[in-house]
């Protein structure tokens, strides 16, 4: 899904349509006589997760193919769950072979068959839903030969609304009668299928007006409207709970509606408007369900959030796609994260244990995760041993590894002892590189002896003259001493080394250079330390400052070190502000506009190794005024496809604003992600604020032209003045063929800026053009198209943050619970050689 801002990537979604799950051992039908498998021994939890969250009444669920059913993963399924989702094999395409003959799969006779004999239920995914549902069941001629290879759009004339009234029922009725033909009616011993997603993935990641905030899909186009949804909870209802159910059971099969993003506010109260649709009109439907495609930059109280507002349904709840990614790299101090993450939901679901039908995770280990590029997001590992998230999960907060310190390092080879401090005036307009980013805090000591903030940026020590000198962490400490004594120091661990640098300017250590300066409330320090490493690299560090008074320490880290990750060079531009003889840019798409002639220009060009092939090109111009931030995209794409259903696989662009630039690791009320479609009709946001406060925030238009099409965009900065900073970034979605083919960002190359603001680039507010320190704002070190690594686009903000397309298992989409995380640090190349720095300080 996308999270409307992505929470996963939407934009990334990662599309498994048309894929059936892996093929699966047929011994695997008979009752398992497992053998051990490799689990971790302590703690050992000998009622699994089911036996967690059976005695509230709720069932325990797993998502599954049959390359589950294997001797060691099979028997981690019966021990901990007793529910299973099969992953692909219900979806509407897995019934139909290639002459379109309706039957039922080898894989879902396997696994219906397993959860039969190992009195496992099911709950069956999915009925309705525009992904993964041939093109040829909505065409007039379903034989018609479709041109446009992608899944969701056709080249044929589509069907008319009484040709697909029929195919919905005949499809629904196939599946009730196959299932209860090989399986015995629903509510029999013997039927395993006790739930059924009707309909999936129905609602809009934008509030389109046009079709009442549904997702124009096929489904929408063919019924002209969402009567398709009411059909089918009466036609799945008749089916399932009636023609071929056990007449002594009332009501067997529960049928739920299901959808991403609903952690999103907006996604959330067009959900809602739906089922209050749905109720006006008598529909037949039992339970909502969420899919919580989340990743630890999602606030766990989006997720309560969502269940709490649907409550006034009285409905059965489900949590029914639950995973929690990472990001990478994957580190112990992430995975530790991840585990309180998980034992934060499991405390949500104790608070809501009357309400929910089942919580579900969407795979059984890592490895067979849609999402296990974008960081280890389920239970079990590779091998089957049982992660932080397990134990936090399934509630035992005791035995919850403490949470481990981790931030990013940006790489500055311009950086070092002689930088312009903090507070320095500096000639020719010139920053600090240690203003750019704020500080990350150290804990004070025991009784406030010592205190202080960090930063740290790395050298690969590569000259561009291609020559080489030694690499090195260049570190930044600010440290509150007020009993100044020369013996108070600051340490800088290192893996196993220590250097220190005393408050008198002595060094410890082999190769460390400092500059040491006094300050009103203690001393500052610089450190140039040795060494070599390469970006993504996770270096164990830590940064003490010790009162030598009262031996009183304050650090980073309460462990020996925390994990600093080396990132790429920080982006870095400058906006001018709009001369006081000028008016501001009127919001209009018109780039002729004489203003935009003062306004500084970057590129668009980065590329994530996730999207790899977009055509179009872009560059974007700021300018501020009167607290706020003019930004005008130009877009030059030869081919404008707005034909996608989802906002992020239109052609689009996206600007992240991180007002007071703080890096949160998580979207907050200052930070958006905003999305225009190249006709500037269509406007969608990530994560944070509510929906209504974010367009409250900005005005934006759109226009295609010769060539591309043209972006412009006033964003309300709430305070701004010369000399401070925020954090953006500049993003454009390419689109052909009705899917998007790639991305391209100025600043972030992770393809995580639907997630998480620690990657975007910075923007620093002027007052006059002449103080531009870097003309035309363009970092010189941003990489070409194919140097850029990075992971999948967003989602959400993209998009669902999802976003999440295919929700399922498809792509969905923001939060650092309990767990501890540094804030992302930025490095930028410093100005020129030679503009001679006039130092006076403000402290």
């Amino acid at each position: 899904m996308d999270t409307l801002f992505n929470t996963t990537d939407e934009r990334g979604a990662s599309k498994r349509r048309g894929i059936v799950a892996a093929l699966a051992a047929a011994a695997m039908l008979l009752p398992l006589a497992f053998a051990p498998t490799a689990m971790a021994a302590d703690p050992d939890y000998p009622g699994g997760i089911k036996g967690e969250y059976n005695p509230l009444g709720i069932n325990a669920g797993v998502a599954i193919e049959t390359d589950t059913l294997n001797q060691d993963k099979g028997k981690a399924l019966v021990e901990n769950f007793n529910q299973i989702t099969p992953e692909n094999s219900l979806k509407p395409e897995g019934w139909y072979d290639d002459q379109h003959n309706f039957r039922m799969s080898p894989e879902a006779q396997d696994l219906l068959t397993f959860a039969s004999k190992n009195r496992i239920k099911v709950y069956g995914h999915v009925l309705v839903w525009y992904s993964q549902t041939p093109d040829w069941f909505f065409q007039a001629d379903e034989w018609c030969e479709d041109t446009n290879k992608t899944d969701g759009v056709t080249s044929c004339p589509l069907a008319d609304k009484a040709t697909m009234q029929e195919r919905q029922r005949q499809h629904i009725e196939n599946v009730a009668k196959a299932i209860s033909g090989e399986f015995g009616l629903f509510g029999s011993d013997k039927n395993p299928v006790v739930a059924f997603d009707v309909v999936n993935e129905t609602v809009n990641d934008t509030d389109n007006p046009d079709t009442d905030g549904m997702r124009k899909s096929l489904w929408y186009q063919t019924y002209d409207g969402e009567e398709y949804i009411y059909d089918a909870f009466e036609n799945a209802n008749t089916y399932f709970n009636k023609v071929y159910a056990d007449p002594s059971v009332e009501h067997p099969v529960t049928l739920f509606i299901n959808d991403y993003n609903t952690e999103q506010s907006g996604k959330r109260t067009r959900y809602a408007a739906l089922l209050d649709r749905m109720v006006a009109k008598g529909v037949p439907f039992d339970g909502i369900g969420h899919q919580f495609h989340v990743t630890l930059t999602t606030a766990t109280s989006n997720l309560e959030a969502a269940l709490t507002d649907m409550e006034r349904f009285n409905k059965k709840q489900a949590i029914t796609e639950l995973d929690v990614t990472t990001g990478t790299p994957v580190t112990e101090a992430k995975l530790i994260e991840q585990g309180r993450y998980y034992y934060d939901v499991n405390q949500i679901i104790h608070r809501h244990a009357d309400q929910l039908f089942s919580v579900s995770v969407w795979g059984l280990s890592d490895d067979q995760s849609w999402r296990n590029g974008e960081g280890a997001p389920l239970l079990f590992n590779d091998s089957l041993e049982k992660k932080p998230a397990y134990i936090g999960y399934i509630g035992d907060s005791v035995n919850l590894p403490e949470p481990l310190k981790s931030m990013n390092a940006f790489k500055d080879d311009a950086v070092g002892i002689d930088s312009a401090l903090p507070g320095t005036v500096a000639e020719a307009g010139a920053s600090s590189p240690w203003e750019r980013l704020p500080l990350v805090e150290m804990t004070p000591s025991a009784n406030d002896a010592v205190s202080g903030s960090f930063n740290v940026y790395w050298k690969d020590g590569s000259l561009k003259d291609g020559s080489l000198k030694d690499g090195s962490l260049v570190v930044y400490a600010d440290v509150a001493d007020a009993s100044a004594a020369d013996d108070d120091t600051v340490t800088v661990r290192v893996g196993d080394a220590e250097y220190t640098i005393g408050r008198n300017g002595v060094t410890g250590g082999e190769g460390v250079q400092a500059n040491v300066v006094s300050s009103d409330t203690g001393y500052e320090v610089v450190a140039d330390i040795p060494y070599t490493g390469a970006e993504k690299d996770i270096v164990e560090m830590n940064v003490i400052a010790t009162d030598s008074a009262t031996t009183e320490t304050s650090a980073w880290s309460t462990n020996d070190t925390g994990a600093v990750t080396l990132a790429e060079p920080l982006s870095y531009t400058e906006a001018v502000k709009v001369p006081a003889d000028a008016q501001a840019p009127v919001v209009d798409a018109d780039p002729s506009d004489s203003v935009w002639a003062e306004a500084n220009e970057v590129p668009v060009g980065k590329v994530t190794a996730a999207t790899p092939s977009p055509e179009a090109t872009a560059t974007a111009k700021t300018l501020w005024s009167d607290g706020k931030l003019y930004v005008l995209m130009e877009v030059t794409d030869a081919d404008i496809d707005l034909a996608n259903s989802n906002p992020w696989e239109k052609d689009s662009v996206e600007v992240y604003i991180d007002r007071g630039n703080y890096k949160s690791a998580q979207y907050t009320n200052d930070i958006q992600q905003i999305r225009v479609s190249a006709d500037g009709k269509e406007l969608s946001f990530g994560s944070g604020a509510s929906e209504d406060v974010q367009k409250s925030m900005v005005q934006t238009a759109g226009k295609i032209v010769d060539g591309g099409y043209v972006v412009e965009m006033a964003i309300n900065l709430e305070t701004a003045e010369a000399g401070t900073f925020e954090g953006v970034d500049f993003q454009i979605n390419d689109a052909k063929n009705g899917a998007r083919i790639g991305i391209r960002n100025w600043a972030d190359p992770t393809g995580a800026g639907y997630q998480t603001a620690s990657h975007w680039g910075v923007l620093r507010l002027l007052a006059d053009p002449s103080e531009t320190e870097t003309p035309g704002g363009e970092d010189p070190e941003t990489p070409s198209d194919e140097e850029t690594p990075g992971e999948d686009t967003e989602k959400p903000g993209d998009e669902k943050p999802r976003p999440s397309d295919d929700a399922d298992n498809d792509d969905k989409m923001p939060q650092t619970g309990s767990a501890v995380i540094g804030v992302a640090v930025v490095a930028l190349l410093l100005v020129a050689a030679g503009c001679g720095l006039v130092i006076a300080r403000r402290r």
